[in-house]
């Protein structure tokens, strides 16, 4: 299968990309709406300690939300250019710098989120199993995202070395 150009596994991969994004989208208006159920529990005065765990933790997963929206869209951008046969561009690599600059945010806010959940387990058992299953999923999908992106580096290199190759010939 055709790597680059019209055609290709990268015009494929940003149709998967946008309905990937979606999804998340979707993911995230739900998600909001759970953080308006939460808040109107808090000023309610119902079962405040659950509404503020639900709240922060939430927060924290509409916060990564939009961060993987965004790495999607720089996704999208630089397969793009891949489809169009623009393999070296200063675009492609400041996209590259701002993906793993995003990756490394969500990283620190997953390690919040587990600290959150260690600290407060003792009291909410029920709810950390399904907050573990939101967040499989979600790190399943910025795994499968990077997966991609990893791949169409490989053939950047690739094309790199072929490029090389011939220069090093013609010399």
């Amino acid at each position: 299968m055709k790597i680059l150009g019209e055609k290709s596994l990268s015009s494929k991969v940003i149709v998967g990309l946008n309905v990937l994004f979606a999804i998340i989208s979707l993911i995230d208006m739900f998600v909001l709406t759970l953080i308006a159920k939460s808040i109107r529990n808090v000023v309610l005065e119902q079962n405040i300690p659950n509404a503020i765990f639900d709240l922060s933790l939430l927060s924290m997963i509409i916060v990564t939300g939009i961060i993987a929206l965004f790495i999607i869209y720089q996704f999208v951008k630089i397969f793009g250019n891949l489809k169009r046969n623009i393999l070296f561009s200063t675009d492609n690599s400041k996209r590259f710098n701002t993906i793993s600059k995003s990756c490394f945010i969500i990283s620190a806010i997953y390690l919040i989120i587990s600290i959150l959940i260690i600290v407060l387990i003792k009291d909410i058992i029920a709810d950390f199993i399904s907050y573990i299953l939101a967040f499989s999923i979600m790190l399943m999908i910025i795994f499968a995202v990077s997966g991609i992106g990893i791949k169409i580096l490989n053939e950047i290199y690739k094309k790199a070395i072929e490029y090389k190759e011939e220069n090093d010939l013609t010399i």
